[in-house]
């Protein structure tokens, strides 16, 4: 139900890389393709200095539906992603634990979302305690759909 492409609309976090950084959010689109029944394969498409870059990502399966676990490098990397609420013709709302730090992404399948998808987005990100001034919004033009083999991040 996930797989396709998706626009990264908006996210809420406290990353003080984010917040020190906000003024440079290139628009970011994420491409998912389901491997074996279960596991993704996140390619992520965003520009980084002008240059189209792609970072590609596997999320395995967790415990239950609308679960999966990304392992980083090095201990204590992993982070737990879970689909908090999701339409896949529209939108999907995402949460990405590491320890105790939460943060929430709305993705949709286009560059902007409905008013009554953004507020959906509002209340998952107060749920979890996070406010406004830590939310951030993504362009809506600008987007890279492929990057060349130079650009690769595994």
């Amino acid at each position: 139900q996930l797989a396709g492409k998706w626009f990264l609309v908006s996210m809420a976090s406290r990353c003080s890389y984010l917040a020190e950084h906000s003024h440079q959010l290139e628009a970011t689109t994420v491409m998912v393709t389901v491997l074996d029944g279960q596991n993704l394969a996140i390619s992520t498409f965003r520009k980084l200095d002008r240059v189209c870059w792609e970072i590609r990502q596997h999320y395995l399966p967790a415990q239950g539906p609308g679960r999966f676990l990304l392992k980083g490098h090095g201990h204590g990397s992993k982070v737990d992603v879970v689909v908090g609420e999701a339409d896949p013709s529209s939108f999907a709302i995402l949460y990405y634990q590491k320890g105790r730090s939460v943060s929430v992404k709305l993705y949709g399948r286009a560059s902007q979302v409905s008013d009554t998808i953004m507020d959906k987005f509002v209340q998952h990100v107060k749920s979890v305690g996070l406010s406004e001034d830590v939310t951030y919004y993504f362009p809506t033009y600008g987007f890279c759909d492929s990057a060349d083999e130079f650009h690769i991040l595994d």
